[in-house]
């Protein structure tokens, strides 16, 4: 078998993999759903209450927990193929964050607004993810390019800082709301449905698609300034362009998902380690890795304590700190 075949079949096992999470997280939960009556409700067959539960409550959370996997692992990947450091990701650059405190001042400012608005929530969090992006590529931007060592360590104080401010928003909610943000601030799929799964795939469809057909130009990027510019390839263009899809992806996810941290951080290091690094196998192994980790995150959530709930969010951080750990460990990082 060459290696091209091993890729896809790794690929093929990888999405049987998904297939089979997803089935398994429908269920469980409180009321857990015999394998088979599973299967009946997804052609509508079976006890009414059941294919209530599966159809109406589990499936859609779940999808959308494996769309806002697949959509930050790819923002993921794109930041660490462009700044060229494993670390590189939109929890940590502040991207999650400043798409978080647009939505966040939406609700403050527009409370009554903010269920009947929810298209155009994404939009927001664009604005927000952007104007971190832009700001941290003014202040690493030095000598004629971008300097990776200011544009991560900008990017954590920028975390840090617009985390803050977004606690002290937080407090002055109402507390119903309060309750609902402090769930989102962490990243949770609690009480999404159908909407916010269209919603989410509206807006992650066009990026996705984009950045899968430009694989080859991105391999192309990596070889170097000056072979990349010996191609064809204008350069600094390609980072504007890969770095504004890539505050798209995270944004529209955060919209939804709330801050779901280090799967962008751990499903490209994963992916590389299964199929290498170059992207047209690169970016739809880090999207199904993304998803069977947010699925699975959700599911472990939903079942370690069966009388709480712990978000999604947590349990990831939780799974995915000490790989961050060793990462800081290694040389030249």
């Amino acid at each position: 078998m060459n290696k091209t075949s091993r890729k896809v079949g790794i690929l093929v096992a990888l999405a049987l993999i998904l297939l089979l999470s997803i089935m398994i997280a429908v269920n469980m939960g409180y009321s857990s759903v015999p394998l088979k009556d599973v299967i009946k409700a997804f052609f509508g067959i079976g006890i009414p209450g059941k294919i209530i539960i599966i159809r109406q409550l589990r499936l859609p959370r779940i999808l959308v927990g494996a769309l806002c996997g697949i959509g930050l692992a790819l923002s993921g990947s794109v930041l660490q193929s462009v700044t060229g450091n494993a670390l590189a990701d939109p929890g940590i650059l502040g991207i999650n964050a400043g798409a978080g405190i647009a939505v966040l001042l939406f609700l403050v400012f527009f409370p009554e607004m903010y269920a009947q608005s929810m298209e155009i929530i994404p939009i927001f969090a664009f604005i927000g993810g952007l104007s971190v992006l832009v700001f941290l590529y003014t202040f690493a931007y030095r000598n004629g390019k971008l300097s990776v060592k200011f544009f991560l360590t900008g990017g954590i104080g920028m975390a840090a800082g617009i985390n803050a401010v977004m606690l002290i928003l937080s407090t002055g909610l109402e507390n119903s709301n309060f309750q609902m943000v402090s769930r989102w601030l962490v990243g949770s799929l609690w009480g999404t449905d159908w909407h916010h799964l269209k919603l989410l795939l509206l807006y992650l469809i066009v990026p996705v698609l984009f950045l899968l057909c430009y694989s080859r130009k991105i391999d192309m990027m990596l070889m170097g300034r000056e072979v990349a510019v010996g191609l064809g390839v204008s350069v600094e263009r390609e980072y504007r362009v890969l770095l504004f899809v890539s505050v798209w992806l995270a944004a529209a996810c955060v919209s939804v998902c709330g801050g779901v941290g280090f799967i962008g951080l751990v499903s490209p290091h994963i992916a590389k380690r299964l199929v290498g690094i170059r992207h047209c196998f690169l970016l739809p192994c880090a999207m199904m890795t993304g998803a069977l980790i947010c699925v699975l995150g959700d599911a472990v959530g939903r079942m370690v304590i069966t009388s709480i709930e712990i978000p999604v969010g947590i349990v990831v951080s939780v799974l995915s700190a000490p790989y961050f750990l060793y990462l800081l460990n290694k040389k030249n990082m």
